[in-house]
């Protein structure tokens, strides 16, 4: 693991994907780019396909038992990936997409979806810093990135917050939810620490009488998670990050009705629309909720964790509509949209908001905060987009691992046992010749269950501390071929 300062994702607002596409990870739409360097401050991510297609396209292809792209005697990176991970061993996928490396970069079809699996695979084992170095290749052949952060450098020396108060997102969003049925909450495919709010608000708002949690990422398939109560690989693609696992898990613990809710029907483009089946796939998400939920009980408190601005109620005319435009139209309910993507840190200072970077300096943020008025609105630069603008914090790293791992005080630092992993260290060093995955798992979980935290220990580098919540863990060290090096069990409290 490296111990340096946690980048961030260099994401842009409002992605549009298309309902099918034919590669989900080719070369990027012109009209993608044109939308979006022309709305928003941050950089688009070329992960978005010519297709127009993001959150589910690795895990819809997998589904089908189609491969991306081959090239050579080299297999398609997301095929790697899921290969690796579906028997929980997140360290085989990393190692063998990295000896590839170089023919991975040099072929036009593979380069970006071996960025993008790499980004993922690293935030994926805690390795912040490795995985937003990924992203940061991933993004560099965007055009207009240049524009975008000449435009970024320019610091603020005042602000259209500089009137208005912190205040602690999860106070604010309690204070709102008695008069609110829906709350829609996004994040960064790429970002971890987005999902580390949803986890926070998943109590708060089941106290407020919501009942249903709805997310994006969520496979359908997956027809005994309930009955099970925990997520394995199975339940999900981005559900494979420990964190959103955990996310999954505490709303079934809870007692939550966790709903999937992506549409997953085939699409071809209009000739007069090329982004028809963006907008399919938006009207599609919003029915989804609207069958799945409302039309069994119109009453019901709704909790739904979105990628990206799919929750935005933004129309583009002769263009698409998002899914939180259609879901208002269709239900009649306002929902009430979070946006925590924006204010977030990066791993280049010029990719942050120049806002950002003003709050962060005049005010000491250290958790999810939000701006209100002495009148108590909260601020927001554009309603149609979010209610409110959540600013996250910078990241600070202890022992290893980011602080924000501590969720609210639900998970403290446990250090290994060194001896039952069978792990050689000296001066605080593991002097192991190659990586090992460290995995912490619920005790009485399945084997294929997601794990609850993890990391890979690398050669001559310091050994982090496991994040822990209290209960019964099996912890285990394996090797690139995932072979057990050591196991023990362990109880927190």
């Amino acid at each position: 693991m490296r111990f340096a300062k946690r980048g961030d994702e260099n994401q842009t607002k409002l992605p549009a994907t298309s309902a099918r596409p034919a590669n989900p990870c080719g070369a990027r739409s012109a009209v993608l780019i044109f939308l979006f360097t022309l709305c928003f401050s941050a950089v688009v991510s070329v992960s978005e396909s010519a297709n127009l297609r993001a959150n589910h396209a690795p895990r819809r292809s997998q589904q089908n038992g189609n491969s991306f792209q081959r090239n050579g005697d080299i297999p398609a990176p997301y095929d790697v990936l899921k290969k690796g991970i579906s028997h929980n061993d997140y360290l085989a996928p990393i190692l063998e997409l990295k000896a590839n490396e170089a023919q991975y970069l040099a072929s036009e079809p593979m380069r970006e979806s071996y960025l993008e699996a790499m980004t993922l695979l690293h935030s994926y084992v805690g390795d912040y810093q490795l995985a937003y170095t990924y992203e940061d290749k991933l993004l560099s052949s965007f055009p207009g990135l240049a524009k975008v952060r000449e435009r970024n450098a320019k610091d603020l020396l005042m602000s259209p917050i500089d009137s208005y108060q912190p205040r602690r997102a999860l106070d604010a969003i309690a204070s709102i939810a008695d008069k609110r049925q829906v709350i829609m909450i996004n994040e960064e495919h790429r970002t971890p620490v987005h999902r580390t709010l949803t986890l926070e608000l998943l109590p708060v708002l089941y106290a407020k009488g919501f009942r249903y949690f709805a997310a994006e990422t969520l496979d359908e398939k997956d027809t005994e998670l309930s009955e099970r109560g925990y997520p394995t690989q199975k339940t999900g693609f981005y559900t494979a990050d420990p964190v959103y696992g955990d996310v999954i898990r505490s709303a079934l613990k809870l007692g939550y009705q966790v709903v999937p809710y992506e549409y997953l029907r085939d699409c071809q483009p209009k000739p007069d629309n090329p982004m028809s089946c963006q907008d399919e796939r938006e009207r599609g998400q919003a029915e989804n909720l609207v069958d799945r939920i409302l039309k069994r009980d119109p009453n019901a408190k709704i909790f739904v964790h979105v990628g990206r601005s799919h929750n935005a109620k933004v129309n583009y005319q002769g263009q698409f509509k998002l899914m939180g435009w259609h879901f208002r139209e269709i239900s009649k309910i306002d929902p009430f949209v979070i946006d925590q993507v924006r204010m977030s840190e990066r791993r280049n200072p010029v990719d942050e908001d120049a806002l950002y970077r003003y709050a962060t300096r005049k005010w000491s943020i250290k958790e999810p905060t939000i701006f209100e008025s002495a009148s108590g609105d909260f601020w927001t630069d554009d309603k149609n987009i979010a209610d409110v603008r959540v600013f996250q914090a910078k990241a600070e790293y202890v022992n290893g691992r980011p602080t924000w791992l501590r969720i609210g005080g639900q998970r403290r630092a446990h250090a290994l046992d060194l001896k039952k992993l069978n792990l050689h260290v000296t001066d605080g060093l593991f002097k192991g010749p190659k990586p090992l995955l460290v995995q912490a798992f619920f005790d009485g979980e399945n084997a294929d269950a997601i794990p609850i935290d993890q990391f890979i220990l690398h050669p001559a580098e310091q050994i982090p501390m496991l994040m822990l919540p209290p209960g019964a863990f099996r912890i285990r060290a394996i090797d690139e071929s995932g072979v057990v090096i050591g196991h023990y069990k362990l109880t927190t409290r």
